[in-house]
């Protein structure tokens, strides 16, 4: 039976609460209080000196966020801060130990100061987890980050008619870029996406319910809030995206969408030249690239920011140093990598790849490593889950997406400059590192692909 999927950073904080708070008698199966995942912190830089997870050690804290659930502090368990007594702290720390080893992901130690509890992943565990999830065979149906939903959670989609000419402006396309994005995201996520078939149903109070969300700009009229009568078993919400506004006027852009393109194809283009040194071809193959290239580049440009904030347009070419030409430079280079090993494979200076099972995932002892798999292929369902987490409420976080996608190619960049992955001579006893360095970069792959996926941005093979 296939495993269920899972969202690794839930699973820590999770199996966090369920070890220091102790649900209600009355109602044991009463969510754990919400206040609590704020106060636990996700590190994404300096893991080795700060662990990967911290909280408050504070009892009043923790006391204060459950007064309304019913939970209550398990006094027994913060033990391990207590001051003075040092017997039992080193006993009490002991005890959480030996129960966070058994954890989906162990901990191997813990560190406390100011007033902090920093936890250390045991990472060897970890990356061979992660990395086998994310590499499986593509005969599993369902993929990482696939997280199972109640079917009964289901949304609808409500398209808004626009007349033809604004459709051709590009605050309108940036509502647009914004529904088709939440779709992808949605279908991804394993939301249930219904038809106004089942809106009609739910509307008269039959079937599941059903969330109708509307994705209009704020550059249009606003809509009418529907009335909701009972037995209707449908709820609304609106996400109304920000303006796209000129840097010189500080007004509504007046640009088309269509001259917004061609102008970010032309700034990619002179941008591969001049900053990644891309010699331009007079062929068919590079001309489509440079229209691909534009378009993720618009992509980008208005999605960078959070959807209901205004967004600039890029003028001459001076946009992010992370933006769509960076991001999909290093997406050239991590197939360009495994090109190249391939090839070796071919002509018989590496073996074939050994299966995942024969992979001393200890090898892979870089710090850069390491942050590649917690910081972003650990972290990559808790990206889906994040950016719908307020949906309900007519919010959503799509710009965490692109924000993902920048900080995890300007990882990768680091790591591709400072480490050499392939080496030049074949040497025997180099060859288990190479090989756990390119299931590394596959896994990579994977993560930066599925997320340009939900862009509808594809990966580039060369650049």
């Amino acid at each position: 039976m296939e495993k269920e999927m899972f969202n690794p950073t839930s699973s820590i904080v999770t199996a966090l609460c369920s070890y220091l708070l102790e649900k209600p008698i009355l109602f044991p199966a009463a969510d754990l209080p919400k206040n609590v995942f704020s106060f636990i912190r996700v590190h994404r830089e300096k893991l080795e000196p700060h662990g990967e997870f911290s909280f408050p050690c504070s009892l009043d804290l923790w006391k204060n966020c459950c007064k309304e659930t019913g939970y209550k502090i398990r006094e027994v368990a913060f033990a391990m801060f207590t001051e003075g007594e040092e017997d039992t702290s080193n006993a009490a720390k002991q005890k959480f130990l030996n129960a966070a080893a058994c954890w989906e992901f162990p901990i191997e130690r813990i560190r406390i100061d100011k007033e902090r509890c920093f936890l250390f992943l045991q990472r060897r565990v970890a990356m061979g987890m992660l990395l086998r999830e994310v590499l499986k065979e593509k005969t599993h149906t369902r993929r990482y980050g696939n997280l199972k939903k109640d079917p009964n959670l289901c949304v609808l989609i409500s398209s808004t008619k626009q007349p033809e000419e604004e459709v051709k402006e590009l605050s309108f396309y940036r509502a647009k870029l914004l529904e088709a994005i939440l779709r992808r995201v949605l279908e991804y996520s394993q939301w249930t996406v219904v038809t106004e078939e089942d809106g009609i149903d739910a509307k008269k109070g039959n079937g599941p319910s059903v969330l109708q969300l509307t994705v209009t700009s704020t550059a249009g009229k606003p809509l009418p809030h529907p009335t909701v009568i009972p037995p209707s078993k449908l709820r609304y919400a609106t996400i109304r995206s920000g303006l796209v506004i000129d840097p010189l006027t500080g007004k509504m852009t007046k640009l088309k969408t269509s001259e917004y393109l061609s102008c970010r194809s032309n700034d990619m283009c002179l941008m591969a030249m001049h900053k990644y040194g891309v010699r331009v071809k007079d062929d068919s193959r590079f001309n489509a690239l440079l229209t691909r290239l534009g378009a993720a580049a618009v992509t980008v440009d208005l999605m960078e920011v959070r959807f209901s904030s205004p967004v600039q347009i890029i003028r001459s070419g001076k946009g992010s140093t992370k933006g769509a030409a960076f991001i999909l430079y290093n997406s050239a280079r991590l197939e360009s990598l495994l090109r190249r090993f391939d090839e070796k494979v071919e002509n018989g200076d590496y073996g074939d790849l050994p299966s995942l099972d024969n992979i001393d995932w200890t090898l892979l002892d870089e710090e850069e490593e390491w942050q590649l798999v917690f910081s972003y292929i650990f972290a990559f369902p808790n990206l889906i889950e994040n950016c719908l987490e307020r949906i309900e409420k007519g919010i959503c976080a799509v710009h965490t997406i692109i924000r993902f996608l920048g900080d995890l190619a300007s990882l990768f960049s680091v790591y591709y400059r400072r480490i050499r992955i392939l080496t030049q001579e074949t040497r025997e006893h180099l060859l288990p590192c190479v090989y756990a360095r390119i299931y590394l970069v596959k896994a990579v792959r994977e993560i930066l692909n599925r997320t340009l996926a939900l862009l509808d941005i594809e990966p580039v093979q060369f650049m």
